[in-house]
């Protein structure tokens, strides 16, 4: 049977051997400046998450079932979800157990597109600087979003978190009551680039491949 596309985590980024990651928000701006020396910067389009993901060392077998699966995303439209592995938990939580139970979902927003604060949290949680946030919204396609905390708080007793700001930027067409996902936050990401290593005796080693959000 076919597989549909985002691949879940489960069929895909949960299965990679990671060595080494790195991501981060494009940096969108270009820079002019003016006659009199003043450097002035403005924004191209959104601030979409990018990256590397470097493969360890493993047995012919298991990475041949990546190419394979490497090989589909390389396909025009193809698409996987996946998530930052060094902060799959928030700091305060890190095992995430504190939120078991817990729906959290977006309460306000604020007309900024930077703050925003979150209900149906534990009594007292603790949300801090470096934590990463996302939600979905959206129809046709399912749009997902990532963010990080820049300015965190505590949840107080009915379980709403002060004001927040994030970054980058909340985009347009989010709305109160969105469900909040702190534990494991996965963006639907494109692979724009693949390096499928080389293999010596049983083991293959090398592989990597870049990844870029899409919203679509």
């Amino acid at each position: 049977m076919a597989l549909s596309f985002p691949l879940s985590t489960a069929q895909f980024f949960d299965l990679l051997p990671i060595r080494a990651f790195r991501m981060k928000p494009a940096d969108n701006r270009a820079f002019s400046e003016t006659g009199g020396g003043e450097l002035i910067a403005a924004g191209r389009g959104q601030r979409l998450w990018q990256g590397e993901v470097t493969l360890d060392l493993d047995i012919h077998a298991q990475i041949a079932g990546l190419d394979a699966k490497l090989s589909l995303l390389e396909e025009a439209g193809a698409s996987f979800l996946m998530y930052d592995p060094r902060k799959p938990f928030p700091a305060a939580d890190p095992d995430g157990s504190i939120l078991s139970g817990s729906s959290p979902v977006i309460a306000t927003l604020n007309a900024n597109n930077r703050e925003l604060t979150i209900s149906g949290l534990p009594a007292g949680y603790v949300l801090t600087e470096g934590d990463l946030i996302g939600w979905t919204y959206g129809a046709s396609p399912l749009r997902y979003t990532l963010h990080r905390i820049v300015t965190g708080g505590t949840a107080n007793g009915s379980g709403v978190s002060p004001s927040i700001e994030v970054s980058p930027f909340i985009p347009n067409g989010v709305s109160t009551g969105a469900a909040v996902s702190l534990i494991r936050p996965p963006i639907k990401a494109r692979l724009p680039q693949a390096d499928y290593g080389a293999g010596r005796s049983v083991i293959s080693e090398g592989g990597s491949f870049q990844f870029i959000q899409t919203r679509r």
